[in-house]
């Protein structure tokens, strides 16, 4: 519009001054339109990368320092913030490039480095993913870095997956959430994207693997330095470990060999650290042994050791056809077979997915997965032509012309470049954080006609065990407050009416039986004080709920006969649960005045528990802690705040700083363990951590969040909602496919039962997070 307007205007001049003096004419100027804004506009000045760096030593590694080099050298006015990840127990003496250093498993540093990365001007993170790298769940710690950053993300994905188990696809969910960018180095890999996870074409750029540019060279001059004249030459090259496939090339050779007994094969590179580690040599012994059993051995060179790039350069320039016969398909990129044909090398390969796109046109030969037969006609084909083979190698060595690193190093210029102008922050970093709503299939496998079972053994109802008013309690307020957030289905609303009919059974007039058998009779008489708190909260949920009408009349009716009760509960919790509730009745049903007289006297007798048991820095209400502590806290707050009381609401946050700092340890949430209550010292047990403490303490921090205004409250929520998703002492996602949830962590890693306890309390915090986010 802006241009079409220009020159409308400029024909109107043109048109008004005609028949004037030419020298009245030549004073007057057309002013040309704004030139909009393009991505060549944009200066990029500061810039990171993350991955592996040498000396460590991996393939990812060596591409990492590769990317940083040509992107460096493409903008070298630009200042790097070099990001190095650290392995386990290992330390690196880096080259100053490397700015920064990440120990794999410590969450916190993840957390400051994207603090720091905010704070220092980046404009762009460019992001090397591969699985195993990253610490968490499948890599999950990285996902807390980048869910802080307010800068454009161009993440390459050095794997992509087509079939993710849960915890890999909820990172490559997240990593598609939060990239502006994700580049693969093949079209399979786009292909899976778009089919498997939905991306857009928009979202994706294919950059090829980077690889060196030299001139196409006679092999003969590299062969002397090697001492291989007279040799004809097959290498393979890369950290070896079985899925190389180099069994399938040592069974070739004696084919080979009939027509070309000069042949020698050369393996090239250390074995694979973690096979070390694990097994030693074992597998380079077996493979040799079998080039021995083979009559081979003369014929194959094993050089175990890293080797570096102008080293591998020299190797491939004197190697006459180049092998990579992998055992699988998954392999979106190779980088030895980038650097193959970017010199030129004819290459006999499996058809894995890099290899099918990289060697289509004549570029190179592809052999069945595990068929020697295959491998030593082509190879040997290869060695007798020198002319086929030449032709291969021209040919090889064009079709390799994209994946130049400074080719390279542009591409990935120009998308960084877009997204830097495209990018906006979001407004909401902290809601778009939260995955989506969680399946109700767990819920609805442990629920049947009389309501949800207590315990699960494995993903099984636990029949033994039957139901408790407590669990369906819980059921009932997840339902009550999922239905604040959006309309239920009808089968979800059926759940709440179950759930309901529990509870109005349970209730004795005097206060809630909480054990039934499977055979629908009742265990106890009630009078559990913790137990009728929370059923009289579940019941103040669904009366501030969008659940059916007469549901919330059932509610509000229930509600008053329950209230009259609350007074002879006496346990903290019950108390502390009962102050929550009763402000949240304030306005619903009930008088406000026997509200209010309520609310102040439960408060004073949490208040003063506080008073009798804080001392000497130990700032809690009884002498051991217990279980769904940080309600205690947040009834403290909570009433102190409804009754203006300073003081209160003071205490109740020294409270619930003094417990936030007992659930830290390693920068990750980790809730009192319900095995041992009593050991509450300055480092208390790890285990057993369990859902419900998880809950109990998003509950408590979003509620002092609303009261204070403090924002480090939201964090602390977060922090703890992480847990479930392996953000823990043990790095393991509570969560499984449908919505299920442990019932815990112990020192074996997961308590792989699931219980309704836990299986709600997931749902639960998301909802509560949900709503207030």
């Amino acid at each position: 519009m802006l241009q079409a307007n220009s020159f409308e205007i400029a024909g109107h001049l043109e048109a008004e001054t005609e028949g004037l003096p030419h020298s009245v004419q030549s004073g007057l100027k057309v002013i040309a339109p704004p030139r909009l804004m393009t991505a060549e506009d944009v200066d990029l000045t500061h810039a990171a990368i993350i991955g592996n760096f040498p000396p460590r030593q991996c393939g990812l590694a060596t591409f990492t320092r590769d990317m940083y080099t040509c992107l460096s050298k493409a903008l070298p006015d630009a200042d790097w913030n070099v990001v190095a990840m650290n392995d386990p127990g290992a330390t690196y003496d880096y080259p100053l490039e490397v700015t920064h250093q990440v120990p794999q498993n410590d969450i916190t540093a993840y957390r400051d480095l994207a603090d720091e990365l905010n704070s220092n001007g980046t404009q762009v993170l460019f992001v090397q993913h591969e699985f195993g790298i990253y610490g968490g769940p499948s890599g999950a710690y990285l996902i807390a870095c980048l869910e802080r950053l307010n800068m454009p993300i161009v993440t390459t994905l050095h794997t992509v997956l087509e079939n993710p188990n849960d915890e890999q696809r909820r990172v490559i969910n997240d990593l598609i959430r939060l990239s502006s960018t994700l580049v693969t180095m093949a079209h399979k890999g786009a292909a899976i994207l778009k089919r498997v996870y939905g991306v857009a074409d928009a979202h994706i750029s294919v950059v090829p693997h980077g690889a060196p540019s030299r001139p196409l060279r006679n092999t003969n001059e590299f062969k002397s330095l090697l001492h291989l004249s007279g040799k004809k030459t097959l290498t393979t090259f890369g950290l070896l470990s079985p899925n190389k496939g180099i069994e399938t090339v040592i069974a070739a050779l004696p084919e080979i060999r009939k027509t070309s007994p000069d042949v020698v094969y050369l393996v090239i590179g250390a074995t694979h650290p973690h096979l070390v580690r694990d097994e030693g040599e074992t597998y380079r012994d077996s493979l040799k042994q079998m080039a021995k059993d083979l009559g081979v051995e003369d014929n194959i060179r094993f050089i175990n050791r890293f080797i570096n790039d102008n080293d591998l350069i020299d190797i491939l320039q004197a190697t006459d056809v180049y092998v990579t016969p992998y055992l699988t398909e998954t392999q979106i990129t190779s980088g030895t077979l980038s650097y193959a044909l970017a010199l030129g090398r004819p290459t006999v390969s499996t058809p894995y997915w890099h290899a099918v796109e990289a060697l289509a046109n004549g570029v190179g030969t592809l052999c069945p997965f595990h068929d020697s037969g295959a491998f030593a006609t082509a190879i040997s084909a290869l060695l007798g032509d020198d002319k086929m083979r030449s032709d291969m190698s021209m040919r090889a060595y064009m079709a390799a012309q994209p994946s130049r690193w400074s080719a390279v190093a542009q591409a990935y210029v120009n998308r960084a470049r877009h997204d830097v102008m495209a990018y906006e922050a979001p407004a909401e970093r902290d809601a778009q954080a939260l995955p989506a709503a969680p399946s109700w299939a767990a819920i609805q496998r442990m629920t049947d006609d009389c309501g949800i079972f207590q315990h699960g053994r494995y993903r099984l109802p636990d029949r033994q065990h039957g139901y408790c008013a407590d669990d369906n309690a819980r059921a009932l307020s997840m339902v009550a407050r999922q239905s604040n957030l959006g309309p239920l289905t009808a089968e979800q609303t059926q759940l709440a009416y179950r759930y309901a009919a529990f509870m109005n059974h349970a209730w004795n007039g005097e206060g809630f039986r909480n054990f039934m058998s499977y055979g629908r009779q009742w265990l106890d008489d009630g009078g559990f004080d913790d137990c009728n708190a929370r059923s009289y909260e579940s019941l103040v949920d669904v009366a501030r709920s969008n659940l059916p009408a007469d549901l919330r009349q059932w509610a509000c009716d229930l509600g008053y006969q329950v209230m009259q009760k609350a007074g002879a509960w006496a346990s903290l919790r019950s108390r502390a649960v009962m102050i929550k509730a009763l402000v949240r009745t304030f306005g619903v049903f009930g008088d406000a005045q026997d509200i209010q007289v309520m609310v102040r006297y439960l408060t004073r007798d949490v208040h003063e528990r506080y008073k009798s048991h804080s001392k000497h820095g130990r700032s809690w209400f009884e002498p051991e802690l217990s279980y769904d502590n940080a309600r205690v806290c947040e009834g403290l707050i909570v009433g102190g705040a409804f009754l203006s009381e300073p003081d209160m609401i003071a205490d109740g946050l020294t409270a619930m700083r003094w417990l936030i700092q007992k659930q830290t340890r390693g920068g990750v949430f980790v809730p009192i363990p319900n095995s041992r209550f009593s050991a509450d010292g300055p480092d208390h047990p790890l285990y057993d951590q369990q859902p419900l403490e998880v809950l109990a303490t998003i509950d408590a921090c979003l509620s002092t969040l609303r009261i204070t205004g403090d924002e480090h409250w939201k964090a602390e929520a977060l922090r703890a909602f992480a847990w479930f998703h392996g953000e823990n002492t043990s790095g393991l996602s509570l969560l499984d496919g449908d919505g299920g949830c442990y019932d815990g962590l112990n020192p074996n890693g997961l308590n792989l039962n699931q219980g309704a306890e836990s299986i709600l309390s997931y749902p639960m915090s998301w909802a509560a997070l949900k709503a207030e986010l």
